[in-house]
């Protein structure tokens, strides 16, 4: 078992394993990445590869440790859901580099991203008094992409104890490896994630192969046919994006409503006022500034996936906190893109905002968070990701009105998305 008070100690683990076995492969090839030099670097193997081969499993101690449990601990007394989202990408990405090593000293590390992250739903609030274990492995692979799937859950019994110092240099007690994973006992789950990895190659940057899979048993082909039916299902949900695919008659029709209502609230010849159960989607706006700074980098020098959906997260709840006017749950996280790197010394903006509620007794709720990044030398900027967080308040909350058609497409982007359009 390994260990830790939280998993960016994890990140920062695999990120040391990643940079001595780049130093190495440098040191035994240097014309691997000498600009001046002809000669190739050495050849990567593509291996065929157990599926759980790649298996990793962390437990964040919150009923052994007080003082993982302290720095996970919100204000009102919860787990901290930004720091686990940031972990699950953290241990993605660490699963993801596992099964793409091919065992030879001179070969680089490819460059491994996150591509996505698929739809997040909380199946019951984390708990504070008891140990969690966050565990996962690919699960899916194509030519140059990987499917990771990571399950929070907690453990009848809490985390094991740890074993001698001998089995853990050997790995086994650390929760790596196939060994690993038939060790594992069923646990109660919280949630599970899937990612989409991506490989990249260390000196041209071009896409690189990534290890097969061996299907091994009926599950393992389960979950592979599985991994293929998502990577296709959200290949075609890209055909419903609004900013490629017009509105249908249906949802022109809906606008056209929504036009009707709020027209009466703004033109005084109508003489009516705005319930007191309606928002204007404008007012709920929110927005923050960060300087990326070098500690919440990757090893390949861009800022860590993982911090910056929990930046998201931490505005996407304060905004909700501001609308709902009362303590709000995280429901869920729709699926999430990573358009683009973000590099260390970036200027990020973080803007939010409220983009649907149906009112007047309803409690839950959508917001919306962009990430941009920001260059004042230049006037530029560019969105990173875009992410749809889903809240559920104490109390009801009023409704969401759009006004500017763009506000009217992001509250239609946002029903197809509720809607499973």
């Amino acid at each position: 078992m390994y260990e830790v008070s939280s998993l960016t100690a994890c990140r920062m683990w695999i990120n040391r394993y990643l940079s001595a076995k780049k130093q190495q492969a440098i040191a035994t090839i240097p014309s691997a990445t000498s600009p001046s030099s002809s000669a190739p670097p050495a050849p990567r193997l593509v291996l065929t590869k157990p599926m759980k081969s790649s298996y990793i499993e962390e437990y964040l101690l919150f009923k052994s440790d007080p003082d993982v449990r302290e720095e996970y601990i919100g204000s009102h007394g919860a787990i901290r859901m930004g720091k686990i989202l940031e972990d699950l990408d953290a241990l993605a990405g660490s699963i993801s580099y596992f099964h793409c090593d091919d065992g030879i000293a001179e070969t680089i590390p490819l460059k491994i991203v996150t591509a996505s992250l698929d739809r997040i739903d909380l199946l019951k609030p984390i708990p504070t008094d008891q140990d969690v274990r966050m565990s996962g492995h690919v699960t899916w692979v194509g030519s140059s992409s990987m499917e990771v799937s990571v399950w929070l859950e907690t453990v009848i019994g809490g985390a094991p104890k740890s074993s001698s110092e001998g089995e853990a240099q050997a790995g086994a007690a650390y929760g790596l490896g196939q060994t690993a994973a038939e060790r594992r006992v069923p646990g109660e789950p919280i949630l599970a994630a899937k990612f989409t990895m991506v490989a990249r190659d260390p000196v041209s940057g071009g896409s690189a192969k990534v290890n097969q899979l061996s299907l091994d048993t009926e599950e393992e082909r389960r979950l592979f046919r599985s991994g293929a039916s998502h990577r296709a299902q959200k290949l075609a949900d890209k055909k419903f994006d609004l900013s490629s695919t017009p509105p249908s008659f249906e949802e022109m029709k809906l606008v056209h409503e929504l036009y009707l209502e709020y027209i009466q609230y703004l033109d005084p010849t109508y003489g009516k006022a705005m319930p007191e159960d309606v928002t204007w989607m404008k007012d709920s706006f929110q927005q923050t500034l960060v300087k990326c700074e070098p500690q919440d980098r990757n090893i390949h020098g861009n800022v860590f996936g993982g911090y910056l959906i929990r930046l998201a997260y931490e505005l996407a709840s304060a905004t909700g906190l501001i609308f709902a006017k009362s303590r709000v749950h995280f429901v869920a996280l729709d699926d999430i893109s990573f358009q683009k790197p973000v590099h260390v010394g970036s200027l990020l903006s973080l803007t939010s905002q409220v983009v649907y509620s149906t009112g007047p007794k309803s409690r839950s709720f959508q917001v919306k968070v962009r990430a941009d990044v920001l260059d004042p030398e230049r006037d530029l900027q560019s969105t990173t990701n875009v992410f749809h967080f889903t809240f559920e308040s104490e109390s009801p909350v009023s409704r969401i009105m759009p006004r500017s058609y763009d506000e009217k497409h992001l509250s239609q982007m946002t029903f197809r998305i509720a809607s499973g359009l």
